[in-house]
């Protein structure tokens, strides 16, 4: 494991996504694998939404309560669709199991509990689409799930979305349609959240959208889509046939943030991974299938390895602002691409660029921008000269990648590297990076092993070395000369919670750690009262430093 993959102040979250609470009373328990709608005890998935449909028991599951938002729980295994797609027709949550582990110590976090990968899944072996929400036109929420296999002859091979669509800790493999390999927005108005997932494998026969595709006009008015990809991996969608990854369309606002966007195919001659293009030529009087309020975010994304013609196809329509982006090292003609030919003179193309890694001269898989985006002193990186490997590690999914296929910033001291490039923290990189952890971007008072500290870093994985605090600043507040009598009853609440904790049986699964934590907590109140001669104590030395002169 790498030695950058620690870090202080660390904040994981655990079982990487946390599940929408719910009643007990709003729990819908699926208990068979089987895919079947019959009278008896049995509830599987299929009566499960039948059951919340229809807000009363249904066959073999049983619904507490009436409410208006059921969430259905699913154990671990695989749920096999044999009698066609799923059509919600009511706001659901549908989740699988909680995916923590209370005998482990997290690989991240150094603390209990560690996190499982997803262990539920949802196949549908090539002959469904899975989720149908266009039906019924009601909101769905999947935590913790695999989508896999799912086919559609027209849109949405695994999920087409009649309204909001949320999905947390999810994955969607290898699903196929001719439009929104993977997803497609079909609503007049709709929201699609995605946080913390993989979407690989998607789109082999698309046209357009290996991943994702949208309905662009109803009733002659722009569809308006709010779209959000947050810490996702994107994976080895399309072929060399696709004519778009993402396909954008209507009047989106689209937020992509700490994703890693990689290995994904479009086509040499005409194809795009991010499409975010009018397909049209305003000034001819042609119809634009994108409208100016459109605005498109890129921040902290790592998009590399990836064939197409173009990565980035962008016109002057809506608004686009890159920062803190690797939009470099892909195979094809052109990073970024302006849609009706050279981008050098164009004005008012409405593109914001910071601290992104670009290829900004030569002739192969240059990012062709207008020079009005790249004005003198700009902050972006020219990596024109390097190529991937001296820049970035791939790496394949694990604990210590959260789970998620990634790619690690390598720091070679040099000024091109993705480490600490904002060194005035101007730029608002993101908070987090794309495993959860904190992205530190300590003050001038932390102090690093080499000498320096902790800034932003450029693409989804933020590589941070460990530091020390000086005393001065806020950062410091909690650095005093505290009382030893308050520490020992502070041990003491710790050992008597725990103990009542162990005697709960609500928390039996946490049992192993709560023994471990019950241990530390007897050791240091033991410790601490044996040695109470003994203390530490902190001190200002800038009240008793002066400089050496003459070399004394």
């Amino acid at each position: 494991m790498k030695k950058y993959k620690k870090v202080l102040g660390i904040i994981i979250v655990v079982a990487a996504i946390p599940l929408m609470a719910a009643e007990n009373s709003t729990i819908i328990k699926v208990n068979t694998y089987a895919d079947e709608d019959l009278d008896n005890d049995l509830c599987s998935l299929r009566e499960a939404i039948i059951t919340a449909e229809k807000s009363k028991s249904y066959h073999g599951c049983n619904l507490p309560a009436i409410n208006t938002q059921y969430t259905i729980q699913l154990e671990s295994g695989t749920y096999n669709l044999e009698k066609g797609e799923l059509v919600p027709k009511n706001s659901l949550t549908i989740q699988g199991t909680n995916l923590i582990d209370w005998t482990k110590i997290g690989i991240l976090s150094g603390e209990y509990p560690a996190p499982k990968a997803i262990e539920t899944r949802i196949n549908a072996g090539g002959k469904f689409r899975i989720f149908n929400t266009a039906v019924g036109k009601q909101p769905l929420v999947l935590n913790n799930i695999i989508l896999e296999n799912g086919k559609a002859s027209d849109v949405g091979g695994a999920i087409y979305a009649g309204s909001n669509v949320n999905l947390q800790n999810t994955q969607i493999l290898n699903s196929q349609a001719p439009r929104g390999g993977a997803i497609y927005l079909g609503a007049a108005n709709s929201e699609l959240i995605i946080f913390h997932s993989l979407l690989q494998g998607n789109g082999l026969n698309t046209s357009v959208g290996s991943v994702i595709a949208m309905s662009c006009m109803f009733n002659n008015l722009y569809a308006t889509h709010k779209i959000t990809f947050d810490s996702n991996s994107i994976i080895k969608n399309g072929t060399s046939s696709s004519l778009s990854t993402f396909e954008f369309c209507g009047a989106p606002t689209i937020t992509f943030e700490n994703n890693t966007i990689a290995q994904n195919t479009a086509n040499l001659t005409n194809g795009a991974i991010l499409k975010f293009t009018g397909d049209a030529d305003p000034q001819q009087n042609q119809k634009t299938n994108l409208s100016s309020t459109s605005s498109l975010n890129l921040k902290n994304n790592t998009i590399v390895d990836n064939t197409a013609n173009t990565v980035f196809l962008y016109d002057k329509l809506g608004k686009k602002d890159l920062s803190f982006n690797v939009l470099a090292f892909n195979s094809g003609s052109f990073a970024c691409r302006y849609l009706l030919g050279p981008a050098t003179d164009e004005k008012d193309a409405r593109i914001l660029l910071k601290f992104n890694a670009l290829k900004l001269s030569g002739s192969n898989e240059k990012c062709d921008m207008p020079s009005e985006t790249l004005p003198s002193g700009h902050t972006n990186i020219d990596v024109s000269s390097k190529v991937l490997t001296q820049l970035l590690e791939r790496q394949e999914s694990s604990e210590s990648t959260s789970f998620l296929p990634i790619y690690y910033p390598k720091n070679n001291q040099q000024s091109d590297d993705l480490v600490d490039v904002d060194l005035k923290n101007e730029g608002g990189c993101s908070s987090f990076d794309q495993r959860r952890l904190i992205r530190s971007t300590s003050s001038s008072t932390d102090q690093t092993i080499d000498n320096s500290n902790n800034k932003c870093d450029i693409g989804s994985v933020e590589q941070n070395k460990l530091a020390i605090i000086t005393t001065e600043g806020d950062a410091t507040s909690s650095i005093v000369n505290s009382s030893l009598t308050e520490l020992l009853n502070k041990y003491q609440l710790g050992i008597d919670q725990t103990k009542a904790d162990l005697a709960n049986p609500s928390f039996t699964l946490q049992e192993a750690a709560l023994k471990i934590n019950l241990s530390t907590f007897e050791n240091l109140f033991k410790q601490t009262k044996e040695n109470l001669k003994y203390r530490g104590i902190y001190v200002d030395l800038k009240n008793y430093y002066s400089d050496f002169n003459n070399g004394n």
